[in-house]
């Protein structure tokens, strides 16, 4: 098994295309001003739209080889630190902290999520504003055929060639744990290499109860990126909150 956070080239390749939440980080951080905190900042997809306005930015991430090539790129204007989203202390306070698409779900327990919420808390300041976006567990998605591949993403170009990710998934229904293995398939051919990796499921009720133990107080439920309010039909669940 391959690790994909150790592959920042693919990571870029298969997020090209991916611009639907800029518009409402960019809103919600030109509102709040800076300085700005994102958590599990990846390779710098959504720095540079804080960095467009202007404002004092810092990202985090786990992966070294993601925040050297973020480095990389906005190191001149942003700082990019190694650091678990559990566990850091960066001695600073932060008028806008955001968690960008699904990487809140790499904290496979209640108890490392409430530690991740405590650090945000820790880090906002007393009139901050916090953003975290995941989606909404489908059970269709969850429940497939673990022997038959699905398309994960859309075609995008890597290495010349027109490619996209195939998937199987293992939903464990006691930890709410879903463990994805990826393949890459390349002009129509499923390349050997294997690239995995797990996220837990949280379901609404659940992060009401979570924000509410960390000491956050939710004040919109978002749906989408559009900025609809979250109901039965939502995709998405989208958090904005405030330190109690």
């Amino acid at each position: 098994m391959i690790d994909l956070y150790k592959k920042p080239e693919l990571y870029d390749a298969i997020h090209s295309d991916y611009i639907w939440d800029e518009k409402l980080i960019s809103r919600i951080g030109e509102k709040v001003g800076g300085p700005v905190l994102e958590i599990a900042s990846g390779t710098g997809r959504l720095s540079k739209v804080i960095l467009n306005l202007g404002l004092d930015y810092t990202g985090i991430d786990l992966s070294k080889e993601y925040t050297n090539l973020a480095n990389m790129r906005y190191g001149k204007e942003g700082s990019f630190y190694v650091g678990n989203m559990q566990n850091f202390d960066l001695k600073k306070k932060f008028e806008f902290v955001f968690i960008g698409f699904n990487s809140f779900l790499h904290n496979l327990t209640n108890e490392s999520a409430i530690n991740c919420l405590n650090c945000v808390s820790q880090h906002l300041s007393n009139n901050g504003t916090f953003l975290l976006s995941i989606y909404i567990p489908d059970p269709s998605f969850l429940f497939r055929d673990s022997d038959e591949l699905h398309a994960a993403t859309d075609f995008f170009k890597f290495k010349g060639s027109k490619c996209r990710i195939m998937e199987i998934n293992l939903f464990n229904q006691e930890t709410e744990v879903n463990s994805l293995t990826w393949y890459l398939e390349m002009d129509g051919v499923i390349q050997p290499e294997k690239y995995s990796f797990s996220q837990k499921m949280y379901y609404p009720h659940v992060m009401d109860l979570l924000f509410e133990e960390a000491g956050l107080q939710i004040k919109e439920k978002l749906g989408e990126y559009d900025g609809s309010p979250m109901d039965e039909t939502s995709n998405m669940q989208i958090y904005i909150c405030k330190k109690k």
